[in-house]
């Protein structure tokens, strides 16, 4: 439950601007085709990755200063639900989400790849949500 809370509170605006949310339904993967990991904090953050620990898959950035992002595109990945975690150092501590899985948008086009938005919004707050871009 404190990893939804620290999620829902280090979100903050960009929660408010997601519609319903729904678990990853087994059948239907959610194609992933890259990843934004934003810095919202005042503080430089550095080892910033994301990890699925069912797979051992991750994705991370060297450092990312304050206000600024990082992104990457990789090949097409099928995200099935398994839970993910983010890891990070910042003001000389390593700060982690601890496991959770990434809940989808209501409104999400399953004919269209997504790519994950890693949000690191305070010392120790960080979250994940799968966005599309818009067409």
């Amino acid at each position: 439950m404190l990893v939804i809370k620290s999620v829902i509170t280090g979100l903050g605006a960009l929660c408010m601007i997601a519609c319903a949310t729904s678990p990853v339904d087994d059948a239907q993967p959610v194609q992933i085709t890259g990843m934004i990991m934003e810095n919202q904090t005042q503080m430089y953050v550095s080892a910033v990755r994301l990890l699925v620990p069912v797979t051992g898959n991750f994705v991370s950035c060297g450092n990312i200063p304050p206000g600024s992002m990082c992104s990457t595109t990789f090949p097409e990945a099928a995200y099935t639900g398994n839970p993910v975690e983010i890891t990070w150092s910042q003001g000389g501590r390593i700060h982690s989400t601890g496991q959770f899985p990434i809940q989808l948008p209501g409104d999400l086009d399953a004919n269209r790849p997504a790519v994950v938005q890693v949000v690191i919004s305070g010392s120790g707050l960080a979250g994940a949500m799968i966005v599309q871009p818009l067409q």
